[in-house]
């Protein structure tokens, strides 16, 4: 059968935590869609959700040193004693090195973070979202559960490689997992407007994917299919309504939604 077109997409997610001071981050943190546990939950320190180095570093695949004379925390790679991301104790400045694919070599840099690394009950927490993008991660924040998702590099590219949808010649779409099936699902009006252009748009993929295997739609232009989908949101937020992103854009589309949600 030949496939339809219509609309647009490309994965993730988006982070933007509220909260100030200190305080127990009440939401679920997790990484390609697994839920991970710390023995000490997250914290929230000026709005940015705050993990134990350890507990973030073992979620990532990475090591930890801990210098105390200098009150450092250095993250490796696995087997690798030189670090990828170097932080201090209460210093707003970070450092983390990344290669660069145009230079064909590794290039170092230096953020400035609105939480830096900090001492809460003798344990050494650092910002979640600095650490993970620095090694290549997308954090999505949903505003409305307070969970935190973070995607590898290597889950990122598997959304939107062969066989991830799209008709020249990229093969059939995978079938959507049910914890991406219940990330989509989670997803509404307020957590889309927290997401910023890029996560908007790798989101919709997941859409598409889901379409692409239960009606054999293909998303054509993804970056239309964000647009209409944001001026719908807007709509909602200013009527101060909160409805699904993915129920919306089946409304939008004129696709039975019923096939995908039961109940």
């Amino acid at each position: 059968m030949k496939k339809s077109k219509v609309l647009a997409g490309v994965i993730a997610g988006a982070l933007s935590l509220s909260m100030s001071l200190t305080a127990f981050a009440q939401g679920k943190i997790f990484v390609d869609l697994q839920e991970v546990t710390t023995d000490t939950p997250p914290q929230i320190v000026n709005d940015r959700t705050m993990v134990p180095v350890r507990a973030i570093t073992e979620m990532l695949g990475y090591d930890v040193n801990w210098l105390a004379e200098k009150q450092q925390v250095e993250i490796c790679e696995k087997g690798n004693t030189t670090p990828v991301i170097i932080m201090n104790i209460n210093n707003t400045k970070a450092y983390y090195t990344k290669y660069d694919s145009d230079l064909g070599d590794t290039v170092g840099y230096e953020e400035v973070l609105d939480s830096p690394a900090t001492l809460i009950n003798d344990r050494t927490f650092v910002p979640l979202r600095f650490i993970s993008e620095a090694v290549g991660y997308t954090v999505d924040y949903n505003i409305d559960t307070a969970d935190v998702y973070m995607f590898s590099p290597e889950y990122n590219e598997n959304q939107q490689g062969e066989g991830k949808g799209g008709d020249e010649g990229m093969g059939e779409a995978v079938p959507l997992t049910e914890d991406e099936m219940t990330y989509l699902l989670e997803q509404t009006t307020e957590s889309w407007l927290a997401m910023n252009q890029e996560e908007k748009s790798e989101l919709v993929v997941l859409i598409g994917r889901w379409w692409e295997d239960y009606e054999n739609i293909v998303p054509e232009n993804y970056d239309e299919m964000v647009e209409v989908i944001d001026h719908q949101m807007e709509q909602y937020h200013k009527n101060n309504t909160d409805e699904g992103v993915f129920e919306t854009a089946c409304d939008i589309y004129e696709i039975d939604v019923t096939k995908y949600i039961k109940g």
